[in-house]
């Protein structure tokens, strides 16, 4: 419930900056040195903040002017901490930063940057610019203080706080969404794609409770991978849809305990020893589910397989040794 009224309340400003916008451009705005333009909403403290203290807020970032898009929020999730700090005269910052230093505990805030002046200033480079976004765009940024805390080590422990309460967020959707998922019938569709699949090619493969195929074709005789181990793996990634390979290469990493960007394939690694030799078949939603690498021949949610030769199987190094 807290998290929707966080949403409610933080649509509820966005909705109000916008009529700003429409009803009078940039009105009652002011603008710093550097040209970054800002309005600020008083929210009724008398505490002026310090350099070093640190604001604890809800934040948007929205595209404005050939279009409107959102692209960051933290209403319903983790709040932005940041630390105020002592600003230089020469060069004056070009930033929501500019501002940061006038912000009270309870105030609110909308800060607009220009894309063509970004773009002169070498803070974006238009390359790198989503299609969506054009130079004659403005970035505007809301900003509502939730507190401002004095001491670093209480900054550090309402950042840890936080931190913890969105894991268990995450936590509580994932599985709010894998119980939607599996009720919607379509996880046992996507492990029947990869079924069919092995079926028409005459592959033997065993299913693990999970739902990846692992086709073992030597099972190794060395040490068992196994969550915190280090593994090395000789692998060839390929898509389901037409066997086209996207990936070859010889990777160490940490069998992790989320499953990593591809939990299936962390779930078929663990079938194997040192040594071991095969073929994993991943269903879509065990596959990459998000941040598909850019000029991948596949899509989120797409199955795939990976040939995979175990090289070495070790304990994962511990931080701070």
């Amino acid at each position: 419930m807290e998290a929707k009224m966080k949403s409610i309340k933080g649509i509820g400003f966005f909705l109000f900056v916008a009529i700003i916008f429409a009803s009078c451009k940039n009105a009652g705005f002011k603008t710093t040195p550097a040209g970054v333009q800002y309005r600020l909403f008083d929210g009724g403290s008398k505490d002026s903040t310090k350099i070093g203290e640190v604001l604890k807020m809800n934040q948007t970032i929205r595209v404005s002017g050939s279009g409107d898009s959102l692209l960051h929020s933290t209403y319903g999730g983790m709040p932005f901490f940041t630390q105020v700090q002592a600003l230089p005269s020469m060069p004056a910052i070009y930033a929501p930063d500019a501002i940061y230093a006038l912000l009270k505990k309870g105030d609110s805030a909308v800060v607009i940057l220009s894309v063509d002046s970004l773009l002169k200033r070498g803070q974006l480079q238009e390359a790198q610019l989503p299609p969506f976004v054009k130079k004659s765009d403005e970035l505007v940024y809301t900003f509502k203080v939730l507190d401002v805390i004095k001491d670093e080590k209480a900054a550090r422990q309402a950042f840890q706080n936080e931190l913890g309460a969105e894991g268990e967020r995450q936590i509580e959707q994932q599985e709010s969404n894998s119980a939607a998922f599996e009720k919607s019938g379509e996880k046992q569709k996507q492990i029947a794609v990869v079924a069919d699949y092995l079926k028409k090619k005459s592959i033997s493969a065993t299913r693990t409770p999970m739902g990846v195929f692992v086709k073992m074709d030597n099972p190794g005789s060395g040490a068992q991978v196994a969550t915190g181990k280090e593994v090395t793996v000789k692998y060839t990634g390929r898509t389901l849809n037409g066997d086209r390979p996207f990936d070859s290469n010889i990777i160490t990493a940490e069998i992790s305990t989320d499953g990593g960007d591809i939990p299936g394939l962390e779930e078929g690694l663990k079938q194997f020893k040192q040594g071991g030799k095969g073929v994993i078949y991943i269903p879509g939603f065990l596959a990459y589910t998000h941040d598909v690498p850019s000029n991948a021949p596949f899509k989120a949610f797409e199955p795939l397989y990976f040939e995979v030769e175990i090289q070495k199987v070790a304990d994962a190094a511990k931080s701070g040794k």
